[in-house]
């Protein structure tokens, strides 16, 4: 299929509308009862681990990030559902059905039809889509397209825009980070890739415009993320991107390994090889993204099943991929 046709379709479907909103009344209360019980179990248990529950300040700070993810509401309940059904299971171990992607159609065709998530040919069948993409690609491009579309609804898109396409560029670079590696699959390193930058985006785009402002103007100087989020927003963004993959339903392995991140010595936060995975992909994505990836410790390419040939393959990808931009445009609307 010629990118010119695929661009054309996928435009059409944006126009139309890639989800379908099918949750009943009743599902929407039960959801609100599972995000507000997921979102608290969460910040608890994050604590407990950090500091034994005992520090104030990281306390006020996550409560401020799971409220503010509470409030954006980044999936709906049957996006949830699927984003659950695939995450917390091994990698390549979940099989999607017709059932699993109701109300999701119009974005399952246009994944499939992706060049990078799917065969880049047209595609207008349920059961050919599903064959196409990888279960976690599609979860993954649901979860993502579900947070942009929310992010629409809300002001400062001047200021928060420009960071949400760097988010989607780390997704677009996960994306390739995740086909290296079978343990960890395509799908989960979009998420982790995503990670890096969403939380900022969500911050700025409920803060007022004061708040954004003065967050633009700190990034300005080369303040780091988690300084900005902290000085305007009191939390770090990357609380703020555990609770969304929380309140998505990746599980706590992906919570609790991307948040590793965060510790001075992250390799020995993680405690089982699933959150290593996570961490592995949010760093290698990170280093890759700001050119320093040189500096990446061996373990996590280890970890991920990446040898210098993937390597170095995966860098010259990356490098196109950050001159050429992500190529999703069609995902954010």
């Amino acid at each position: 299929m010629e990118n010119k046709d695929l661009h054309e379709e996928q435009e059409s479907g944006r126009g139309a509308g890639l989800v379908d909103d099918v949750d009943a009344e009743d599902s929407r209360d039960e959801f609100e009862i599972q995000l507000e019980k997921t979102l608290k179990e969460t910040e608890e248990a994050v604590l407990e681990v950090e500091s034994g529950g005992s520090s104030s300040d990281q306390s006020v700070a996550w409560n401020i990030a799971s409220e503010k993810v509470h409030k954006f509401r980044p999936v709906p309940y049957f996006i949830w559902r699927l984003s659950n059904f695939v995450f917390t299971k091994p990698a390549g171990e979940a099989e999607l059905t017709e059932g699993h992607v109701f109300g999701l159609r119009r974005l399952l065709f246009a994944v499939a039809s992706d060049p990078y998530m799917g065969c880049g040919e047209k595609t207008n069948k349920v059961r050919a889509a599903l064959k196409s993409s990888d279960a976690d690609v599609i979860a993954a491009a649901s979860v993502i397209h579900s947070v942009c579309r929310r992010l629409k609804n809300l002001p400062h898109e001047r200021i928060w825009n420009p960071i949400l396409e760097d988010a989607l560029l780390r997704a677009r670079i996960g994306l390739s980070v995740g086909k290296c590696s079978k343990e960890f699959g395509p799908g989960r390193a979009m998420l982790a890739g995503f990670s890096g930058r969403i939380g900022l985006t969500i911050l700025i785009a409920q803060g007022d415009l004061n708040e954004a402002r003065e967050a633009l103007e700190l990034l300005a100087t080369g303040a780091s993320i988690r300084a900005v989020g902290m000085k305007v927003y009191k939390c770090d963004p990357l609380q703020v991107s555990v609770m969304v993959l929380s309140a998505a339903g990746c599980g706590r392995n992906a919570s609790f390994g991307t948040l590793s991140y965060a510790s001075d010595n992250p390799l020995e936060r993680v405690s089982n090889d699933e959150e290593l995975l996570w961490l592995s992909a949010y760093v290698v994505c990170e280093w890759i993204r700001t050119g320093g990836v040189t500096e990446v410790d061996a373990e996590f390419f280890d970890a991920l099943s990446i040898d210098e040939n993937s390597k170095n393959e995966l860098l010259e990808e990356s490098k196109l991929c950050v001159r050429r931009g992500h190529g999703w445009n069609w995902l954010v609307g």
